[in-house]
């Protein structure tokens, strides 16, 4: 299991890689979040209910279905051509505004025409007498033979004429004119060109929808918006709510957020003090250095008196051949329970204690979220029980190698349950000894043995606590 484990480890040793991660989805979380409140999803989501609606897909159907052969257009379309071919019809409109016609008709108006009728019917009736009446019999004659009256009664018994009289003003040429205006509209053509463009669907406002459902939905923002939902990769952070976060961008450390003493020591005395097995005393920040949006904590080895506390004396002045930090959240910050993370390099960990840890009020419960001991290993611990009678739970974590930089160190921090990681990965899970009291943040270095060169730091790029939703 400690090799699996050191080997996971070791593959989870790029932070940057593992940040980047983690920022990538943080990011498309707010992204996410941003756009299932927006107005264009909303606007998708109203295209997408009407596009595939079983209405939309009837009348999707419908439309590439009709045929121009099945329309009552079609239908209209040949009875007028019907008409058009009908010999009945081809004879009228060959008549209608013909010269033939106009000649029959002034004709049939003439005074010759009415002349030669009168005095047929006289003859007819033997009232015209060779001696009498010889003027009228000549004229009879004469009007007999015109060429013009001749044409006239010839057409007067024709069948052109006979179908002519027929169709004008019947209900057939009623309906053929009906017919014609209605063929000859705008509406028809614009209609039946709809009927015969085999790509009619496309010319609706339903297609234009479509295209418009279909151009959002393959958008490069709305891909991303289905595929992260599908994939849901947020449950983890939906969890979680920010309480703390220090990112050192400031240009100095934050007075409201941060003592650089001991707590207690900073409570009672206003004063800085260090403990018995420390060879360091904690100077008022002058070993805190903040640059580059991160805080340094820094070692040195340089005289300075300071008080030590003694269990047997009380605070004691000492004078210490070494300088080192302290940054904590006693004043301003406390959480029971939640996720607690830092992003943390440490230089030369073989010489001092560098330590990210959490405390309560007493000096039980502790938690020791990232702890390196002398000689560079790490050595994380949960301590609780009463002062006498301590328990205590310490593990040591192979595989990380820490002159590679920056780790992300966590505790994730449960009524029943504690779970140590480190870049994301658990390195120790804990079910006794769980704190049930508010703890505050410490961070520290801690210079347990005297060395001739002493040049250590431990680097915090940035903190942030959460807590459960």
């Amino acid at each position: 299991m400690g090799f699996f484990l050191a080997s996971k480890l070791r593959k989870a040793s790029n932070t940057v890689a593992i940040e980047k991660k983690r920022d990538e989805l943080r990011s498309d979380f707010e992204e996410f979040e941003q756009f299932s409140k927006s107005d264009e999803l909303k606007q998708f989501n109203e295209l997408e209910l009407l596009v595939l609606s079983d209405d939309f897909k009837r009348n999707k159907k419908m439309i590439e279905g009709k045929s121009f052969k099945k329309s009552e257009l079609f239908q209209e379309e040949r009875a007028f051509k019907k008409y058009q071919r009908s010999r009945k019809f081809k004879t009228y409109f060959r008549l209608k505004d013909s010269s033939e016609l106009s000649t029959y008709n002034l004709v049939a108006d003439s005074e010759d025409l009415a002349r030669f009728k009168e005095l047929e019917l006289l003859k007819k009736s033997s009232k015209l007498h060779k001696k009498e009446n010889a003027e009228e019999i000549a004229e009879y004659k004469r009007l007999k033979s015109s060429a013009r009256l001749k044409e006239y009664f010839k057409f007067q018994k024709s069948r052109a004429l006979r179908i002519y009289k027929e169709m004008d003003n019947s209900a057939e040429l009623e309906k053929y004119y009906q017919l014609e205006e209605r063929i000859s509209s705008e509406e028809f053509k614009e209609e039946k060109a709809f009927l015969l463009d085999k790509k009619r669907f496309e010319k609706t406002e339903d297609f234009k929808k479509l295209q418009e459902y279909e151009q959002l939905k393959s958008s490069e923002k709305f891909v991303k918006y289905f595929k992260l939902k599908n994939k849901n990769p947020f449950e983890e952070l939906k969890k979680w709510e920010l309480t703390f976060s220090e990112e050192f961008d400031s240009g100095s450390l934050d007075g409201n957020k941060w003592i650089t003493r001991y707590f207690w020591g900073d409570k009672l005395m206003d004063k800085g003090y260090s403990l018995e097995t420390d060879l360091h005393t904690f100077t008022d920040g002058e070993n805190v250095k903040i640059a580059g949006s991160s805080a340094s904590l820094i070692a040195k080895k340089e005289s300075k008196e300071g008080l030590v506390w003694n269990p047997s004396l009380g605070f004691v002045p000492k004078k210490f051949d070494y300088t080192s930090a302290i940054i904590n959240t006693g004043n301003s910050f406390r959480q029971k329970y939640g996720r607690f993370e830092a992003k943390i390099k440490v230089s030369n960990p073989a010489q001092v204690q560098n330590a990210f840890w959490m405390v309560a009020d007493k000096s039980l419960p502790h938690i020791d979220v990232f702890k390196t001991l002398n000689g560079g290993k790490i050595m994380n611990a949960n301590f609780w029980g009463s002062e006498n009678a301590p328990q205590k739970q310490e593990f040591k974590v192979k595989g990380i190698d820490l002159s590679k930089g920056y780790f992300i160190y966590t505790l994730d921090w449960s009524a029943n349950e504690l779970i140590w990681k480190i870049n994301d990965v658990p390195v120790k899970t804990q079910t006794t000894g769980v704190p049930q009291d508010s703890m505050y943040l410490n961070f520290s270095v801690a210079v347990k043995e005297a060395a001739n060169h002493l040049n250590a730091a431990m680097e915090i790029d940035w903190i942030r606590c959460y807590q459960r939703k």
